[in-house]
Parts: structure tokens; C-alpha cells; sequence
């Protein structure tokens, strides 16, 4: 049977999102502390967090982190969103964060975002489908977070 009870609030991963959620809400000063090297031939500099599974960057321009799967099968892709959802309901307070579920855009199968109610940051889960050209397309996660300015 399988286990569906949520992670258990002190995993890595609900850290590192509830780290990256408090320094949005914070703003830039918070995001500084955040920034590891850059990126070779980007805008981005590493997250200072390890993020396993994940590449993860926050744009040195503007303020928003962003993070993204390697490409996936479709079983694979939805298990790691389903547990991307979970890390947010026990990393984003219910008394700061709200949580929306969108409809879906162009190349997203589901989208969930987390708004903090008090700073205006916003925090994006996306199931994202990379069509290939073949007949198995290749599926990710994509995870934005960004401050209101």
C-alpha cells in the first residue's frame, strides 16, 4: 500500500522551500544571503541550497529563484510533483501563504501557486510535458518563486 501521508516537516526539502519562500516574502536582502557562484553562460547564479534532483538558479537582475527537473517519464514526473505539493503544504504556513491551483497553460499538465498574502511574493509548481517529436514526450518539474516589487 502505498504511503500517503505528508512529509514529515523537518525534510530537506520542505527546508529548502520554506527557506526560499521566507527570503521571497523578506525581499532582496534575504534573497542575497540565498546566491551561491554563477552559472557558467547564464543570468543565474546557483541556489546556495542543495536541491537534489533539482537545478535550481536566482536571476541576479531580477528577483525570483527558479528550479527545474531533469526530463522525466510521466509516472516519474507526476510522483516528484505530487511531493513538490506536499513540501509546500508543509513548508508555506496556511496563515501567510494561500495556495491556488490554475488552469494550466500551453505545455503545463497542473499548475499549483502559493501566494503570500502580506508581501505579494508568489511561488509557482508546474507539471511541464517537452514534446520531442517522438511518440513519448518528456515530462518535468518546474518550480518559480518570486517577490512583488
Amino acid at each position: 500500500m502505498k504511503d500517503t501521508s505528508p512529509p514529515l516537516a523537518t525534510s530537506h526539502e520542505v527546508n529548502v522551500l520554506r527557506q526560499v519562500a521566507i527570503a521571497l516574502a523578506a525581499g532582496s536582502d534575504a534573497m542575497q544571503d540565498l546566491r551561491g557562484p554563477p552559472i557558467e553562460n547564464s543570468n543565474l547564479d546557483r541556489l546556495k541550497l542543495p536541491t537534489p534532483g533539482m537545478d535550481c538558479g536566482i536571476a541576479r537582475s531580477l528577483m525570483f529563484v527558479v528550479c527545474r527537473s531533469a526530463s522525466l517519464n510521466k509516472q516519474e514526473a507526476e510522483a516528484m510533483f505530487a511531493r513538490m505539493m506536499d513540501y509546500g503544504q508543509a513548508a508555506l504556513s496556511s496563515d501567510s501563504w494561500r495556495q491556488v491551483e490554475d488552469v494550466p497553460h500551453t505545455g503545463l499538465i497542473r499548475n499549483i501557486s502559493y501566494h503570500h498574502w502580506k508581501s505579494g511574493a508568489q511561488i509557482d509548481l508546474d507539471l511541464v510535458v517537452y514534446p520531442t517529436g517522438k511518440a513519448e514526450p518528456l515530462y518535468g518539474v518546474r518550480f518559480f518563486g518570486w517577490a512583488r516589487f
